[in-house]
């Protein structure tokens, strides 16, 4: 026959489980509490600047795109140029969208371009300083060319590859992203003097990348996922908004910054 049990064993027993379930709930509210290194505005505004940054490159080498084969580029009022090692390769077309020999001011209807961009950026934000390098690779069609133009239109579909190191008063964060990117019916009106900026159209970027911050509250690694749009037209200064997902920030086309982020 089983020995009975104490009420004192008991009340031992009832002790030792209320003592485990009390430190279990500490611990767990200690971990539900623990607030996140990095936040989901620390990643908004570093995609804001990156993709910032990328934007203002891509609509810069659109004007350059036009360079060669008898078309005007025109001066372009970029700020503080990053180090970038760009390559072209160039395919034009008659109005009957036959390939021609070599493109030509009057009869080219359109130019169809390949197009590498290497290159590195250091700038320094009101967050602290950024140091990054990408690959890009665009394929870009520039309609609207034949006869007397009025304005040209660019579409474009490409890939990204970054890496960037964002130094602050909290830490270093490291990000590596890739993104999906396309430009939809980008529209420069013509002469190019009097219009140096886009007047209708849209940049899209799909991000995603993986951001670690090192600090002296600890280490803490986040995947991401952002969508980037910006839409034209750009103001006389070329500030155009930029949008992450639901965030909205400034950009100037000139300088590459991105500020007053909502």
């Amino acid at each position: 026959m089983a020995e009975p049990v104490s009420e004192e064993s008991m009340n031992r027993v009832s002790f030792r489980l209320c003592s485990t379930a009390v430190a279990l709930a500490l611990v767990a509210c200690n971990e539900s509490t623990s607030p996140a290194l990095i936040t989901d505005e620390d990643i908004a505004t570093d995609v804001a600047t990156t993709s910032g940054s990328a934007i203002a490159i891509d609509v810069q080498n659109m004007v350059n795109n036009w360079s060669g084969g008898g078309f005007p580029a025109g001066a372009y009022p970029l700020a503080s140029p990053p180090v970038v090692d760009v390559t072209r390769s160039r395919t034009c077309y008659d109005a009957s969208d036959v390939v021609q020999s070599q493109c030509d001011a009057t009869t080219t209807a359109k130019v169809v371009i390949h197009l590498t961009v290497d290159g590195t950026v250091n700038d320094t934000t009101d967050r602290g300083t950024v140091e990054a390098s990408f690959h890009r690779v665009r394929d870009e069609t520039i309609t609207g060319l034949a006869g007397t133009e009025t304005s040209r239109t660019h579409d474009a579909v490409g890939g990204s590859s970054d890496t960037s190191t964002f130094v602050g008063s909290r830490g270093t964060r490291h990000a590596t992203e890739t993104s999906l990117d396309s430009v939809v019916n980008v529209v420069f009106d013509l002469p190019r003097a009097s219009n140096p900026w886009p007047v209708s159209g849209a940049i899209v970027r799909y991000v995603s990348g993986t951001v670690t911050l090192s600090g002296d509250r600890g280490t803490e690694t986040r995947s991401y996922a952002r969508r980037v749009v910006v839409t034209f037209p750009a103001d006389s200064q070329g500030n155009v908004t930029i949008q992450i997902n639901d965030r909205t920030c400034n950009l100037n086309l000139v300088t590459r910054r991105v500020t007053n982020c909502q």
